[in-house]
């Protein structure tokens, strides 16, 4: 039996930080819970504590211990507690109580996260389920990108890349108050990729189901926390996104999108290739970018 993980401080911390701070010294039962309770945080008041256990697939004794590991007396006391929080998704919640002193930046521990926000959130998603979503993508007609609140610069990132290796990729204005007209254009054969953390606006699940109504197929790119829209969507990649400074951390969703567009472009082979060339035989022509030297001015 692994050795019971240290109990985390100060006791006025959420169950997310709780979580992440015992995380590495769990076993594996017990990682397998802590997934749950953090995809069901929000509504974890609701649910008994052996509810919970059969959605993990562990046993009422392991349940206990975890609670136990993560600083709270009891279940009972750990729902009080989550009741409690008043800043869930909010970078709020990592700056201490109001009136207190706002805890320094450490550049070691942001870049200590994200490495375990990596390689978590990729022990977590089986490879067959990344390949099935790159070719999803790479046999789309269109690929519509959708990225929310947090998830709008990484819907951009995405874009640039798929770009890179097939045509008719487009990121769908979330600015204008209206989503109407843009999930009216999806049809059957594109694929809708929405990228949307926590805090998500409540109308995504009516958004993914209208996109699968019309006969698109679509990928959702999330947190841990999802619940409703991940039952909506048909591909759901979720990501670890702790982070010790007041905002999330999205290093594994990059690395997520990256990998994703590296499987495209190898899966769509001679096309890709075909479309770089004529990629960089433009960037020449029309972008008027700087490139190294091979001759030093003047000579």
């Amino acid at each position: 039996m692994p050795p019971t993980p240290p109990v985390p401080e100060p006791a006025s911390q959420s169950l997310e930080a709780r979580i992440y701070a015992a995380y590495e010294a769990l076993s594996p039962a017990e990682k397998k819970l802590a997934t749950v309770l953090l995809q069901y945080q929000k509504d974890l008041p609701s649910y008994t504590v052996g509810a919970l256990a059969d959605k993990a697939g562990v046993s009422r004794a392991t349940a206990a211990r975890l609670i136990r590991a993560l600083g709270y007396a009891t279940y009972p006391d750990a729902k009080r507690l989550i009741r409690a929080e008043q800043h869930w998704g909010s970078p709020l919640a990592r700056l201490g109580a109001p009136g207190g002193e706002i805890p320094g930046a450490v550049l070691g521990q942001m870049v200590q996260a994200d490495l375990d926000n990596i390689r978590s959130t990729v022990e977590g998603i089986p490879e067959r389920v990344l390949t099935e979503v790159a070719r999803v993508i790479a046999s789309a007609r269109r690929l519509r990108i959708m990225g929310l609140r947090s998830g709008y610069g990484l819907a951009h990132h995405a874009a640039h890349y798929f770009s890179l290796a097939m045509g008719d990729v487009q990121v769908l204005p979330t600015g204008g108050g209206s989503y109407s007209h843009e999930i009216a254009s999806v049809a059957e054969g594109d694929v809708l990729l929405v990228i949307a953390f926590r805090r998500r606006p409540r109308l995504l699940p009516t958004i993914l189901a209208e996109a699968r109504a019309s006969g698109a197929a679509t990928v959702l790119i999330t947190d841990l926390s999802a619940t409703a829209s991940a039952r909506v969507a048909q591909h759901v990649l979720r990501c670890r996104c702790h982070s010790p400074s007041p905002f999330n951390s999205f290093a594994a969703a990059v690395t997520l999108i990256n990998f994703l567009a590296w499987s495209v472009t190898t899966m769509l082979g001679e096309a890709s290739r075909t479309r770089l060339r004529r990629i960089d035989r433009l960037v020449g022509l029309l972008d008027d970018v700087s490139t190294p030297q091979t001759t030093a001015p003047g000579r």
